[in-house]
């Protein structure tokens, strides 16, 4: 199975992402655009692991805020993505889960941590400064779980779905 460790966005959250996918669309640039339901913020890349990891979900013991802030594009690996303000206790909780991997033995991807949202791969840009004049939405959303996510590779492309889940409130 191909793993990851991720924050699944709030039913608003995830209208907020649409919303800006639209606003890019708009503006002229294309890509291959997320579903919304494939929409999420990784905090590890596990890969392909057979063995159960059910146990490694931390349980987010405050629950915090991350809220929407800007646009970027990671080129070498062509994928549009959304950003979230600075936050420390985003970070510390990146910082748990890869250290509950290091501890159970469990590979994973170990680039540094970059908060981020993929909103469509292999973005084509109309020009340099296109993505100055999209206003991403002021959307928040409050952190209370955090997801271990299946990628499954189908005919219509890749599909997440979540296998589970903890810290719920």
């Amino acid at each position: 199975m191909r793993l990851f460790i991720a924050l699944e966005p709030t039913p608003e959250f995830r209208d907020a992402l649409v919303e800006l996918q639209e606003r890019l669309k708009a503006a002229g640039v294309e890509g291959r655009y997320l579903i919304p339901s494939n929409l999420h913020l990784t905090l590890a890349f596990i890969g392909e692991w057979q063995e159960d990891i059910s146990q490694i979900l931390p349980i987010v013991e405050k629950p915090f805020t991350i809220t929407l802030s800007h646009l970027g594009v990671f080129t070498g690996a062509k994928v549009l993505w959304a950003g979230v303000e600075p936050s420390g206790e985003l970070d510390a909780l990146a910082e748990h889960v890869r250290e509950e991997l290091d501890e159970r033995k469990i590979p994973y991807d170990h680039q540094g941590f970059y908060p981020h949202i993929t909103l469509a791969r292999k973005p084509v840009l109309p020009s340099e400064d296109a993505l100055i004049s999209v206003q991403v939405p002021r959307a928040s959303m409050i952190v209370r779980e955090v997801c271990l996510y299946q990628s499954l590779h189908e005919a219509e492309g890749m599909r997440y779905i979540v296998l589970g889940k903890s810290g719920r409130f």
